[in-house]
Parts: C-alpha cells; sequence; structure tokens
C-alpha cells in the first residue's frame, strides 16, 4: 500500500515552462485552482492569463515571469498531493525547483518562496541583459574534456560548466565569444552533439554575480524554519540546512548546478520519484542517472490520476 512506500519529489526548473501549464487542474481541481489564485494576488499578477493565453507566451518566458509562474504550479500541485503521499525520503529541485522544494517541505512558506523567485527572476533578467551571453548542452562527453575546453576559451572571455544534468549530458555557459569557443575546441575533439538552449542569459555562471548581494539582502530577512523532509542541495549536494540557507541560495547563483549527483543519492532511497511542475524534464534527467526506481511526473489531470494510482498499487 501507499504508506509503506518511500518517495522522492523532484521540482520543476526553468525552461519547462509552455502555454496551456496546468490549464485542466485550474479548470477541474479545486485545490489547485485556489493555490494559483492566492500565488496570483502575493505576486500581483495574474497567473491564469499568463499560464493560458496565446498572447502571453513571449511573456511566459521572460525569466522574471517564468520563475514565479513555475514555482507556483509546483507548489500548488504539491498541495494537490500531500496527504494522499507515501513518506516522503526528499526532494530535488533544478536549480529555481528549489524554492519550490523549499516551500513544499516547509524550510519556508509559498509566499516567501514567492517573493524571493519574483525578486530573483527580475535580478537574472537584468543580469543577462547587461552581458550577452549564451548556454549550450554537450551530449555524450567527458567532463573532463569539457572543462578543459572552457579552460582552453578563457583566453577569449568567460566560459563554464553551468549544469550537470545526467551523465551525458553537460551545460556551459558564458559570454557569446568564449562559449563559441570552448564549442569550437569540442568540435576539434570530434565532439559530435551541442545543442544551443533557448534562455536569456548564462544561469549558473559568475556572469550571474550582479545579482547576488540583492537576492542575498532578502534571503538574509526570512525567518528558516526546518522542513518535514530533506531537500537536497544541487550546490553543496548535501541536504540544505535552514542556518546555511542565505549562503547557499546566494551562491546557487553562480555555482555549477548537480542535478546529476544529487539525484544519485536516492539510489536504494526510494520507491518511486515523482516531479511535480510542468513537462517531465527532471524525471528524464533521473531516469538516466539512476536506474531501478519507478518514475512520475505530474503536470495534468491525467498525470495526477495516473500517478496516484500506480502508487496505491491499483
Amino acid at each position: 500500500m501507499v504508506s509503506k512506500l518511500k518517495v522522492g519529489l523532484l521540482f520543476s526548473g526553468q525552461g519547462a515552462q509552455k502555454t496551456g501549464m496546468g490549464e485542466d487542474l485550474y479548470q477541474q481541481n479545486a485545490a489547485y485552482k485556489a493555490v494559483i489564485d492566492q500565488a496570483s494576488q502575493v505576486l500581483d499578477l495574474d497567473l491564469a492569463k499568463l499560464y493560458f493565453d496565446v498572447s502571453a507566451t513571449d511573456q511566459l518566458s521572460e525569466t522574471q515571469y517564468t520563475q514565479p509562474a513555475i514555482v507556483a504550479m509546483s507548489c500548488a500541485l504539491y498541495k494537490v498531493v500531500q496527504q494522499a503521499l507515501p513518506d516522503v525520503a526528499a526532494g530535488i529541485g533544478l536549480s529555481l525547483g528549489e524554492y519550490s522544494a523549499l516551500a513544499a517541505s516547509g524550510f519556508m512558506t509559498m509566499e516567501q518562496a514567492l517573493k524571493l523567485v519574483k525578486l530573483r527572476g527580475r535580478l537574472m533578467q537584468q543580469a543577462s541583459d547587461a552581458a550577452p551571453s549564451k548556454m549550450v548542452a554537450v551530449m555524450n562527453t567527458p567532463i573532463a574534456l569539457i572543462q578543459e575546453a572552457c579552460e582552453a576559451a578563457q583566453t577569449t572571455g568567460l566560459v563554464a560548466i553551468a549544469n550537470i544534468n545526467t551523465p551525458k549530458q553537460v551545460v556551459i555557459g558564458g559570454e557569446v565569444k568564449a562559449v563559441d569557443a570552448a564549442v569550437d575546441y569540442l568540435t576539434s575533439k570530434d565532439v559530435k552533439r551541442m545543442v544551443p538552449l533557448k534562455v536569456s542569459g548564462a544561469f549558473h555562471t559568475p556572469l550571474m554575480k550582479p545579482a547576488q548581494s540583492q537576492l542575498y539582502d532578502a534571503l538574509a530577512k526570512v525567518s528558516w524554519t526546518q522542513g518535514s523532509f530533506p531537500v537536497i542541495s544541487t550546490t553543496t549536494g548535501t541536504p540544505f540546512k535552514a542556518e546555511a540557507l542565505t549562503q547557499t541560495l546566494t551562491q546557487q547563483l553562480v555555482s555549477t548546478t548537480r542535478f546529476t549527483d544529487a539525484i544519485q543519492q536516492l539510489t536504494g532511497q526510494v520507491d518511486a520519484v515523482i516531479e511535480l511542475g510542468p513537462g517531465k524534464t527532471l524525471m528524464g534527467f533521473a531516469r538516466k542517472t539512476v536506474k531501478g526506481i519507478d518514475y512520475y511526473h505530474i503536470d495534468s489531470i491525467e498525470t495526477l490520476h495516473q500517478t496516484m494510482t500506480a502508487l496505491r498499487g491499483e
């Protein structure tokens, strides 16, 4: 039965947003709608319009709107399933998703998380606008070679490893010329598959430093509490500690996001992993990293029913 299972929860990161996300849930699930409407009031932003109106598609993809939109959805989904969930062994978020995870666990309230990511999104947008940059996903390449390419390209400008999503997918980011130089270096070493990402800036690189001080000031005002389940940091690779949250989340802006390291800690600890948020990107990353676990995602009425039915063993 459900009560004997242990689950890990994944909270979606930026890039998973899409017009129409959660629309059937909003129309058919009162608990979900209530949380989204509450979040709209907190943010002073019409989330329903942002989510569902095709004319708002470009706005939804702007970092300053994307971030609160995704956190609101993930928090609403957690609220919907919270009472029916088995024992939660740990939560993991991809960058932005860590705020959703921390709010779900209770390290802070949803209102605090939404206000923080509204500010965080705006600051990251400003940092991105100030310095032209790009990110590229590098496939099926040893991390040592990717690091070598970034170091070789440093003479051109700033470039660094930003995300280690799976053992076979690593993202580099930085100034445009430097990233291009790193890509050229990897091409010369017979790396075949590199994919430019549709993002507004080089997140998780030192180019985000201008966003740090104001975010730190806002984080420092939060009275952090201990959560009901551990949340594993993709910056440190260890569970967040309430007393270090301000520092860790500030550092997160400019540090490599190591999702692979975090998800590997669930090996042998959980029976199932559920992603809460639009799409199933993290579920895909996790499945490629840790085998032998049942993976689910919830972002619609259909996937909600499928996941909860499976967990009940029906």
